[in-house]
């Protein structure tokens, strides 16, 4: 496997150390390398001895994994997963959440509200109506495409959950009170069955939250590509949990269907 990892981007840097690190340790008994590059640089997939484009793994932010697929695969835009099909149900939401067309937008209320034909764009808590009003540069809701409007809880703690085939390999805390514990049973039972879904990554992250008089819900997937790693809680299946993460971009990538429990 050969590794392109960006070097700026100091946002990640904690992430692509840890995983450098771990390259560097298995380089003595498996094939691994790294090259580091930059948005930049004219690299192309082509110019990369390895006996399989998937053995070929960007590592960076969104907009450097993006790059990447562009220029190597003509693959112009990552579709998030968001809450996949097979978990939308009231126990694993815990609160009202949909996926609906901008036209589809209610028209006044407090939510939760999310552009996601494409991964990252924009979010915005607060009333829907101000939307049209935000100033230059933050107007993605004036475009056509898919959005997530969901009910605004109160949220105590906030995990990420990272999966490998089918199996938890790291449960690392990230915001609010981290003495308040996800429902393990519920996140078990979560990942059995996403893990029935054929379109799934093989490698992903669950971000859970543990919302006040609810219990645990899930609040987003996402391929293991561009994440927060929370920790060096990460054994020698770090770098194929990268590989197979951007695989899923490569192989599947689908768009959203729409949704409501509201």
């Amino acid at each position: 496997m050969v590794f392109i990892i960006q070097k700026e981007g100091k946002e990640l840097d904690i992430d692509i150390r840890i995983l450098k690190d771990k390259l560097d340790e298995l380089k003595r008994f498996h094939s691994c390398e790294y090259r580091n590059v930059s948005n930049s640089d004219n690299y192309n997939i082509k110019d990369i001895s390895c006996t399989s484009d998937t053995d070929v793994i960007p590592v960076g932010n969104l907009e450097f994994v993006q790059n990447f697929l562009s220029k190597c695969y003509g693959i112009n835009e990552m579709n998030p997963i968001e809450v996949p099909d097979s978990l939308r149900t009231d126990e694993f939401l815990k609160r009202k959440y949909s996926i609906v067309e901008k036209s589809e937008l209610p028209a006044t209320g407090y939510y939760f509200t999310k552009y996601v034909s494409k991964l990252k764009v924009f979010s915005h808590t607060g009333m829907i109506e101000t939307l049209q009003y935000l100033e230059p540069g933050r107007e993605p809701f004036l475009k056509e495409g898919l959005y997530q409007v969901s009910e605004v809880v109160n949220i105590i703690s906030e995990y990420r959950c990272f999966v490998h085939n089918d199996k938890i390999v790291a449960l690392n805390y990230y915001d609010g009170d981290c003495a308040v514990l996800p429902d393990m049973n519920l996140l078990k039972k979560a990942i059995i069955k996403y893990s029935m879904d054929e379109t799934r990554p093989k490698a992903y992250t669950m971000d859970l939250a543990v919302i006040k008089g609810r219990g645990t819900a899930i609040l987003e997937i996402h391929p293991w590509v561009s994440v927060g790693l929370y920790g060096y809680m990460f054994g020698d299946s770090l770098p194929y949990c990268y590989r197979d993460g951007f695989i899923w971009y490569l192989k599947q990538n689908q768009k959203l269907n729409k949704f409501s429990n509201f």
